[in-house]
């Protein structure tokens, strides 16, 4: 049977167009007749099969520009077959693909972290429970807070150690019981607290005094709920501050020079850490009413003491306080809920602190020589709210 397109004038056909089977020219990719892309002859027979026409599923190659190759890859399919598939390249490295150099960043991967608050927790018992991101398993991000501290068990040693001495206290106590009681001799009763020690009262008549049993002076007795307190009577004058601040109360009406102070006090409500209390001394005011010079002697909850002085700028205005003497520790101090005997001799430029009775250290300073005088109580700041201060016996003599 004769074909209906006629006999290519060229020679021998080399190839026939795989669309119309019109024979092409040596070379020929697109048929003149139909206008099919026919890919370059193999050494493969040609296919006797029509296949597909263009348009109709898998057939030739889409059309390049004229001369040009084909830009993708891999073998062009027989007739009626699955064309064979491209190879992948290897990915990039440093240098660019092939030994080039490269020619733009890689762009990122095509997936994204999860929101860390809705993603499921990843289990070490069970593999591959990492959230999944396209085709990548993402770890969660790590925790904020580093994590607990194992619990350890019982210490058995120390528990042992705890044991031994608590038995040789037990034995001891016997052992001082029986000597003290031996042949049915001796004593007993109970102790009391040791009371504050302070040197001998002075002779004279004292400047000023209060036993607190009223309020026959005229304290300032003004309180702010949350902030301040200030109670007087059945003995005590009770100073309560409760905003990380110092809370002053001035002696009533009064100014002194040259004295001795004697007071007891004892810190009520408070810990180391935050409370202290003492004594203003040769205070004055600047123009606002703000107390501004005055030599400050400080004690705190946890034994130790400072002696500070107040200073002004060119204006009046309230400096930071300047360290005379301190942090200083001393174990006159007794601790937090028992009473200390304070005693402070002013004279001349020449000022004193002692507790129970022993000299904790004295300043000498010329710049302020008279002025009132101010029990105080100070809840630190930076510390917990709330310290309470108990002043009783208060007594202001002439310095001998």
């Amino acid at each position: 049977m004769s074909s209906m397109y006629p006999p290519y004038g060229g020679g021998a056909a080399g190839q026939l167009c795989q669309r119309c089977r019109m024979p092409l020219a040596p070379n020929e990719v697109y048929c003149s007749n139909c206008g099919y892309y026919n890919a370059p002859a193999s050494n493969q027979p040609a296919p006797s099969n029509p296949g597909t026409p263009w348009g109709e599923g898998a057939g030739g190659y889409p059309p390049t520009i004229y001369g040009q190759p084909y830009p993708g890859g891999g073998t062009p399919s027989q007739w009626g077959q699955a064309a064979t598939p491209a190879s992948t390249p290897p990915p990039p490295s440093a240098p660019g693909y092939y030994g080039d150099v490269p020619s733009a960043t890689p762009p990122p991967p095509g997936y994204s972290f999860p929101d860390q608050g809705s993603a499921p927790p990843y289990s070490a018992s069970a593999p591959g429970s990492y959230p999944q991101a396209g085709g990548y398993q993402v770890p969660p991000l790590p925790p904020s807070q580093p994590p607990e501290r194992p619990r350890r068990g019982p210490n058995f040693g120390l528990i042992a150690l705890i044991v031994v001495v608590v038995l040789v206290l037990v034995l001891g106590g016997i052992g001082v019981f029986a000597l003290t009681h031996r042949g049915g001799g001796g004593t007993t009763g109970t102790q009391t607290p040791t009371p504050a020690q302070g040197t001998s009262a002075p002779t004279a008549t004292p400047l000023f005094s209060d036993n607190f049993a009223n309020n026959n002076h005229g304290w300032d007795l003004t309180s702010v709920p949350g902030r301040y307190s200030v109670k007087l009577g059945n003995g005590q004058l009770l100073l309560e501050e409760d905003n990380n601040r110092i809370l002053p109360e001035f002696v009533p009406g009064k100014t002194f020079d040259d004295f001795r102070l004697d007071v007891d006090a004892a810190i009520t409500k408070g810990t180391q850490e935050n409370s202290g209390f003492g004594i203003y001394i040769r205070a004055s005011a600047n123009q606002n009413t703000e107390l501004a010079t005055y030599y400050r002697f400080a004690m705190y909850g946890d034994s130790t003491y400072a002696i500070f002085k107040g200073v002004v700028d060119s204006s009046g205005q309230p400096l930071d306080d300047q360290k005379l003497v301190g942090y200083l520790s001393t174990t006159a101090l007794k601790p937090i809920g028992q009473v200390n005997h304070v005693e402070i001799v002013a004279k001349g430029s020449t000022m004193t602190l002692s507790v129970n009775g022993q000299v904790l250290n004295s300043v000498t300073d010329t710049s302020y020589k008279s002025g009132s005088i101010a029990l105080y109580v100070s809840n630190l700041p930076d510390t917990p709210k709330g310290v309470v201060v108990a002043y009783s016996n208060l007594a202001i003599y002439p310095a001998a």
